[in-house]
């Protein structure tokens, strides 16, 4: 029986990462995957001719958030297309249509108070945003700018799984800015392929350095000799096939939702920090939810130049629709002469309710239908959407790249990555850089 040096479950892109990081090391390393392809929540699939994006629609701060650094360190080539402007905004009262933060927007005192902002918050260094994980983002932007409309926008405007600025953690949410701010482009898309593009090149690094990837099976439990551990037991389940497997190994990294931790480890060994962490988050099942749509391309004929994403709103709303055009950058992903649309919703998410979920992609598609009064004619298909892994890990004391950081405390040889181990709100960066953190923890140990 093969015996390796590290199991990684999960194959989303920290469970890519870290994979990728420990084979370039020279681990023998194997990577377990439940779906059939990989990707988690940053991956594609083909539909009717079209290449839908799963989760996230583009990928922010590529620069400046790590992702750039783990494409590089092994080795692997990604090209990229800078989205500028990052992100336009569409007044439905007054159809102006300007760049989301601009002085038409915002009038002249918000609009220098953000910009004083943007320059406050590149100016941070790492050990400085450390230090107010405990306290609120809504409560920094008081102290620092004495501005309620300040608030109101980063409220509607970011998503942090839609949760406030009296709940996001100031650590996180200065993180994510401060990545924004001193990346080279705030926005950016795969040339080629749609967000696939990035768990293929770290799919390809992986195998390139000697590593293994095993897809559609799901891995029912730890194995430990005492408090070590000692491999994993899964299942493979096909049509009129069932089969166990075990599989060898003194290091795991769990990279699955940090929710289902319970199900992989014993109470007595997560610690009551750890156990209290995966409680609060799972006690708040956000749902974040959308439409996707095959439109014909004529549908945007003399609306706009040129868009990748825009959002959408009018006054008196909490929350706004954000509209991305993926074909737009590449025309492969959807046939010829059609876009592929997604309009999903931003700001006040349903906790788990599939009513109030139905009534907000309601009222997404009014908008499509006011902005453009052909767009049933012009739809191809439409589909409603729930992305249901959206999770609050942004709020107060649960952000931060120790609290509690990348091992189990009581399970030697275990270790964590995900964004619930390093949350920022750039979604594919804070992946990134909990597979940096749990590669270095495990060297550390090893040494």
């Amino acid at each position: 029986m093969q015996r390796y040096d590290a199991i990684v479950i999960g194959g989303g892109i920290s469970g890519l990462g870290v994979a990728a990081l420990l084979s370039k090391k020279g681990y023998r390393v194997v990577l377990l995957e439940k779906e059939s392809i990989l990707g988690g929540r940053s991956t594609s699939f083909p539909y009717r001719g079209y290449t839908v994006d799963i989760g996230v629609h583009a990928i922010a701060s590529y620069t400046s958030s790590g992702i750039e650094r783990l494409v590089k360190e092994v080795e692997a080539t990604l090209e990229l297309i800078p989205i500028k402007p990052s992100l336009m905004h569409l007044d439905l009262d007054t159809r102006a249509y300007t760049r989301a933060a601009s002085r038409e927007r915002f009038g002249d005192a918000l609009y220098n108070d953000f910009k004083r902002l943007v320059a406050m918050v590149a100016e941070l260094d790492k050990e400085e945003i450390e230090t107010v994980h405990g306290q609120s983002a809504e409560r920094w932007i008081l102290d620092h700018f004495d501005s309620s409309e300040l608030v109101a926008f980063f409220d509607k405007i970011t998503g942090f799984s839609g949760q406030p600025m009296d709940k996001v953690s100031a650590g996180a949410f200065l993180e994510t800015l401060h990545d924004a701010f001193t990346s080279e482009a705030t926005i950016t898309y795969p040339a080629r392929h749609g967000i696939k593009a990035l768990p293929d090149v770290l799919e390809g690094a992986i195998r390139a350095h000697g590593g293994e990837i095993i897809t559609e099976v799901a891995v029912q439990g730890i194995l430990f000799q005492g408090d070590r551990v000692q491999g994993v037991q899964g299942k493979i389940v096909r049509p009129s096939f069932i089969s166990e497997v075990e599989i060898q190994a003194p290091l795991a990294v769990l990279t699955v939702p940090l929710t289902l931790l319970p199900r992989f480890v014993p109470s007595e060994m997560i610690g009551d920090e750890l156990l209290d962490k995966v409680s609060r988050i799972t006690a708040e099942n956000y749902y974040y939810v959308g439409l996707v749509a095959g439109v014909e391309a004529s549908l945007f004929e003399g609306f706009s130049s040129r868009f990748f994403q825009w959002t959408v709103d009018r006054a008196g709303m909490d929350w706004h629709g954000l509209i991305t055009v993926p074909s737009f950058v590449d025309r492969e992903l959807a046939p010829e002469g059609c876009h592929l649309a997604f309009i999903d919703s931003h700001g006040p998410m349903p906790y788990g309710d599939q009513a109030l979920a139905g009534r907000r992609q309601k009222e997404l598609l009014s908008i499509l239908r006011e902005i453009w009064p052909d767009f049933d004619q012009k739809t191809d298909w439409l589909h409603p959407v729930i992305y249901p892994t959206i999770l609050p890990l942004a709020q107060t004391s649960l952000t931060g790249p120790f609290r509690p950081g990348f091992r189990v405390p009581g399970a030697t040889g275990l270790y964590l990555a995900g964004d619930a181990t390093y949350l920022t709100g750039s979604g594919i960066g804070s992946a990134v850089k909990s597979a940096f953190s749990c590669a270095d923890a495990i060297e550390a140990d090893q040494r």
